[in-house]
């Protein structure tokens, strides 16, 4: 069997193997010190290797001359010369709030443990809708692996991560085969395989072929202004291809998918029958459960117990992935 359920009860870990089909903190060191990132990224075509500390690293565009939404934050490990493992992060808020700055903390914290941390913003709803946000992931995706010579990233070693909406988009960078019909208009391109390692998805949601588990208010104010539309008014094939679940066929890297079982907002169970899928498929998979609701990477510290026995799970998880 490919997948484990990791189920938490209060601070106890339970892992059971196998699956059924499913029912309805260190102190962090402060980043690489950069100067103000100059109007486009400095590229890698360059014959000389920058020093990592004349780098952008704040508010670098990704997409030149694009919105102000379409820029991205650089943290790489303090006085370590690289290769780094690195991690795309997708901050959450309901496809309307939210910005890089949110992983600010959790990017120390990796830093120290030698990965480099790469904070995107994207297009925000109202005035963006689906394909903007997928398109935005998987430009700065195509970034990261443009500039991995410039900034030392592992492309070998590229996981994404992401919580609420930014672990929905996660979960399309893991899952859509034809990264080519998010990519117009993107001025990199990405490999044609193995353009990541693996994700981490944290209370995502994955399915749209199906309204069960949204409740009124969600559908309102964060899936239609997304979608575009009313749910009985997009084209089923629409639905599909804005769905991971749809896209899932077995060749999928690796997933982590943490969520809590009192999520009222997400209800555990579309991470629970996400997982199901990704192993029935083939596809390697590990399912977290926590006693708690959603959005506490975001709202809670990451000294709270719920953050600290999930960044533990995340970090044990990369370590195996990485072999390190």
């Amino acid at each position: 069997m490919k997948k484990s359920i990791l189920a938490i009860v209060g601070i106890g870990l339970l892992l059971i193997s196998g699956c059924a089909a499913p029912e309805r903190t260190p102190t962090p060191v402060a980043p690489t010190a950069l100067p103000k990132p100059t109007a486009t990224s400095i590229p890698p075509s360059e014959t000389a290797t920058p020093e990592l500390s004349e780098l952008p690293g704040f508010g670098v565009p990704y997409v030149p001359d694009g919105s102000h939404y379409q820029k991205l934050d650089v943290y790489l490990p303090e006085g370590e010369d690289g290769p780094f493992p690195t991690i795309l992060a997708i901050h959450g808020g309901g496809f309307s709030t939210g910005n890089k700055v949110t992983y600010y903390e959790l990017a120390n914290q990796f830093n120290e443990l030698g990965y480099a941390l790469v904070s995107i913003d994207y297009r925000l709803t109202p005035n963006f809708k689906y394909p903007a946000q997928v398109q935005d992931s998987f430009c700065a995706l195509a970034w990261v692996h443009a500039n991995a010579a410039t900034y030392r990233f592992d492309t070998e070693r590229i996981i994404v991560m992401g919580e609420s909406a930014g672990g929905y988009l996660a979960a399309m960078l893991g899952t859509v085969d034809t990264p080519s019909l998010y990519l117009e208009g993107c001025p990199n391109l990405l490999p044609r395989t193995d353009w990541i390692r693996g994700a981490v998805v944290f209370y995502g949601n994955y399915d749209y072929t199906s309204i069960d588990g949204y409740t009124v208010g969600t559908i309102k104010t964060v899936e239609q202004p997304y979608w575009g539309a009313e749910f009985s008014e997009i084209p089923p094939d629409t639905l599909a291809e804005m769905s991971p679940m749809s896209w899932i066929d077995g060749s999928e890297p690796p997933f982590l998918l943490i969520h809590g079982t009192s999520d009222s907002d997400i209800p555990s169970w579309m991470s629970e029958d996400f997982a199901f899928a990704l192993e029935e498929s083939g596809a390697a998979v590990e399912l977290l459960l926590l006693e708690a609701g959603h959005g506490f990477l975001g709202r809670q510290s990451l000294s709270s117990p719920t953050n600290v026995q999930s960044l533990e799970t995340v970090q044990s998880w990369l370590a195996a992935l990485f072999e390190r």
